[in-house]
């Protein structure tokens, strides 16, 4: 049966359409500040299934009310002042959404280049054992000092292989590394940084640091050379936003909010191979390249019907 009324805002409709944009910004926050810091990314998969079940809920809440009467009072209202206009909608929806698109796009791109599970596990299980920046000793050259000369933007150094004395818990070991950096040109009885776990000497030694946090390091640069555009952009998007707009935006329309919220779920879906460190057809982040353009797509098509 076609629906034979207006659509108009309900409690059910009101209450789901905020649980999914709330739970949207979640999972677009969670994304850049690298809650999960790597596969699977159980906490902002959580907050996109939830976004997912409450925008579905929103749809069938919207179909539902615009299948029912709304309510007609009957009774005659008393003289007086006229009543108040017809809220017009509030600024929070407007920078939530304006604002949301170009962050959620930053935040595919973070998820996109999120590390391996097994990269995350293998960092995780350094840490649990201390892996940290300790000194050494040098006790003799097993090859030839290769100099790096200094740049404007380096000091100059060297790199050699050497025997090292490497002070464990359980007393010092002798133990072969591969190019150890010094600043200095490297001669036995020289002290040296090196990487390893006291406690654990079946951990090994490096001379360069493991931990890499991909999510966090890709959103400072995300905010550092394209913080200013997502900001003009979002900003943009608010001004286009009139309130007629904004008012059509709320009430559900199949034909102008189905086909977004598919994009958006297509962009969600080609994210979760990497979000759960899964494989799809034999890739993971091929995938990704779908879910960056989504929100963009998605935010345009709306527009326009709108």
């Amino acid at each position: 049966m076609k629906r034979t009324y207006a659509p108009r805002r309900t409690r059910w409709t009101a209450t789901t359409g905020w649980l999914m944009l709330a739970s949207a910004l979640g999972a677009v926050v969670c994304s850049l500040a690298g809650v999960s810091p790597y596969p699977p990314l159980a906490v902002e998969s959580a907050l996109a299934a939830a976004s997912a079940l409450f925008a579905a809920g929103w749809a069938a809440a919207s179909h539902l009310a615009g299948r029912r009467p709304p309510k007609v009072s009957l009774v005659k209202a008393p003289p007086g002042p006229a009543a108040p206009a017809a809220r017009r909608p509030g600024h929070v929806l407007r920078y939530l959404l304006s604002f949301g698109v170009p962050f959620a796009t930053a935040a595919a791109v973070v998820v996109a280049v999120t590390g391996s599970s097994e990269e995350g596990r293998r960092t995780e299980r350094l840490e649990r054992a201390g892996y940290d920046r300790h000194g050494a000793e040098i006790v003799r050259l097993t090859g030839e000092p290769d100099r790096t000369p200094p740049t404007d933007d380096h000091d100059g150094y060297y790199e050699t292989d050497a025997i090292l004395r490497v002070p464990y818990d359980d007393g010092p070991r002798e133990v072969p590394v591969r190019a150890v950096l010094t600043q200095d040109a490297p001669a036995p009885g020289a002290s040296v940084d090196v990487w390893f776990a006291p406690a654990h000497p079946e951990v090994g030694v490096g001379t360069r640091s493991v931990f890499h946090r991909t999510a966090p390091l890709v959103t400072v640069g995300l905010c550092a050379l394209l913080g200013p555009w997502l900001i003009i952009a979002g900003a943009s998007l608010a001004s286009e936003l009139s309130p007629a707009a904004l008012r059509r935006l709320r009430r559900f329309e199949p034909a102008t909010h189905l086909p977004a919220l598919a994009v958006l779920l297509l962009g969600v879906l080609a994210l979760l191979p990497v979000a759960l460190g899964t494989e799809v057809a034999g890739f993971s982040r091929l995938w990704t390249v779908l879910a960056v353009p989504a929100p963009a797509l998605a935010v345009v098509w709306v527009a326009r019907r709108a």
